[in-house]
């Protein structure tokens, strides 16, 4: 009886082995790093992603990034970078650095293809130093960057209001970033 229990328990496992070795292992989520926040623009000029990275991080281990991949340009003519904020196994914070067109490898990020990290609230500067949090200002930019996209994509026979509502737009991101850099100084 012993011996028909062991062989059945050792054809479970090997049986079941392999595909939990997979999972765990090529999942894409076994890296070391967590991810606090994503950063795309310039110290100048940049907006949050971490919503839209955890969408491609689902998608794909790696994928190449820049101003489509996020579907916004916070620095017209200047070379972006994607910024992403993330605490090691030890508490030390690390900022990992993609520059435009580089090839981003999710595999060094814990969770990575399952998206369930950003959420810690990351109120630190392009730079990585600390500041207040600033939610509403940056849902604002996210809001306003969504009517951005919707009023470039619309139709164009709107009797020149759309383009009217597309630079009242542009105006409110800039007062909204102006507002964001105001506080970060004062």
């Amino acid at each position: 009886m012993f011996q028909i229990r062991l062989i059945i328990a050792s054809f479970l496992t090997l049986a079941f082995l392999p595909g939990t070795l997979l999972a765990q292992y090529s999942s894409g989520d076994s890296g070391q790093y967590v991810i606090l926040n994503a950063q795309y623009g310039t110290s100048r000029r940049h907006v949050d992603v971490t919503n839209r990275l955890k969408e491609l991080a689902r998608q794909d281990v790696t994928f190449r990034m820049g101003n489509s991949t996020f579907g916004v340009d916070p620095d017209p003519g200047q070379v972006k970078s994607l910024r992403i904020y993330a605490r090691g196994p030890n508490g030390e914070n690390r900022v990992f650095d993609y520059r435009e067109g580089s090839v981003v490898d999710g595999n060094v990020f814990t969770g990575w293809g399952r998206g369930d990290w950003g959420q810690s609230g990351w109120n630190g500067r392009w730079e990585g130093e600390g500041r207040e949090a600033q939610p509403e200002m940056a849902a604002a930019i996210q809001h306003l960057r969504q009517a951005q996209r919707n009023l470039s994509s619309a139709s164009h026979d709107k009797g020149g209001h759309r383009i009217k509502a597309l630079q009242h737009v542009n105006q409110a991101l800039a007062e909204v970033e102006a507002g964001i850099q105001y506080d970060n100084r004062y």
